[in-house]
């Protein structure tokens, strides 16, 4: 009989409070106010920017962890007398083969993999170092492989 004159005084209390959280939250939602289409009230002015002022930092100080003097860069450039003419050479473009990734071998034991894979229809098993028509397999697991090409790195994903 306890358990009952403690539900008859807690009930009403719940259904109070929960009545006030939702009157709170549908007052908000009711709103019929409707705003003047022309507001004066805003008006845009221009801003003014200035130009920021450049600053000088003086880093001639000691190096606290090696303890010797900053060397400037400027001093660094008037040491190279013979400058060098270099040429710029564009990388050629990398012409990749068809290389497609068939899938993978292992043991059982999880000791040697193998990796199926097609360089230009014609099908190779290579292990991780082996290279075969130029290419060479760098890394590799169950989705996808790293081959190396002429230098260039590339992914290569499983395929069905």
């Amino acid at each position: 009989m306890k358990n009952k004159k403690n539900i008859y005084i807690l009930l009403p209390i719940v259904l109070l409070v929960w009545g006030a959280v939702l009157f709170q939250v549908f007052s908000f939602t009711n709103r019929d106010d409707i705003l003047p289409e022309n507001n004066q009230e805003f008006i845009i002015k221009a801003v003014k920017v200035t130009k920021r002022e450049k600053i000088a930092i003086n880093v001639n100080y000691r190096d606290p962890f090696l303890g010797k003097t900053y060397a400037s860069q400027t001093a660094l450039k008037t040491k190279n007398t013979n400058p060098k003419i270099s040429t710029v050479k564009k990388p050629e473009a990398v012409v990749w083969p068809n290389i497609f990734y068939k899938g993978l071998i292992a043991d059982s034991k999880g000791g040697s993999k193998i990796y199926m894979i097609i360089i230009d229809n014609k099908n190779y098993y290579m292990k991780i170092g082996d290279t075969e028509s130029e290419i060479f397999l760098k890394s590799g697991d169950k989705e996808s492989i790293y081959v190396r090409y002429k230098g260039n790195l590339n992914i290569i994903m499983l395929q069905d």
